[in-house]
């Protein structure tokens, strides 16, 4: 403590004052001050959709379904077309995977969707990631190695992985940003 410093004892007025404060208050309780939005986000379980309030409402911590399917709808129409030829598609948004053209055929039939209806996507592979030894051992190396940290056998070693890696097929499937165009007589 300086010199100069005050001395304020616990007991005294100064230490302390009773004070009258103001603010946002959400329906459980909690305090937010000037925050008028977090007050009624925490307080609230609904809202009205901000973009378009004739959505009507929606849960606070969820998203406008209406809106979310505007935008995915629009970003479909936006993707570029390529006409069907066998490789393996996905429902756009969806999870139904395709590999064989009687499953697809299958899958339209029983949900009643004619060909130019379905919104598809073709499917690019997920590929097992090859390995760079610098990144798979960071917590075991010197701060800024690089691969002559290594010996020769071990590098070869993971060339080796890699070039295997390199050669395996997916190990998945996911959505791509390419629609698929049915023929129209796909079901005949």
């Amino acid at each position: 403590m300086s010199k100069d410093q005050k001395i304020i004892n616990y007991e005294s007025d100064e230490a302390a004052s009773i004070q009258t404060v103001t603010g946002w208050v959400s329906a459980n309780g909690s305090f937010w001050g000037k925050d008028e939005h977090m007050a009624r986000y925490v307080g609230s379980t609904h809202r009205l959709c901000e973009k378009n309030p004739e959505h009507g409402a929606h849960e606070t911590r969820g998203w406008c379904k209406q809106c979310r399917e505007e935008r995915m709808q629009a970003r479909y129409d936006a993707m570029p077309r390529k006409e069907y030829d066998g490789s393996p598609i996905v429902v756009y948004d969806g999870e139904d995977y395709f590999f064989d053209e009687g499953a697809l055929r299958d899958w339209l039939v029983d949900n009643e969707i004619a060909p130019e209806d379905a919104r598809l996507v073709f499917c690019v592979p997920n590929k097992a990631a090859e390995i760079d030894p610098c990144d798979h051992f960071t917590d075991d190396l010197p701060e800024d190695s690089d691969e002559s940290a290594f010996s020769a056998r071990l590098m070869a070693a993971f060339e080796a992985l890699n070039a295997a890696i390199r050669e395996e097929p997916p190990l998945s499937w996911r959505g791509g940003d390419v629609a698929v165009v049915l023929p129209a007589n796909f079901l005949e």
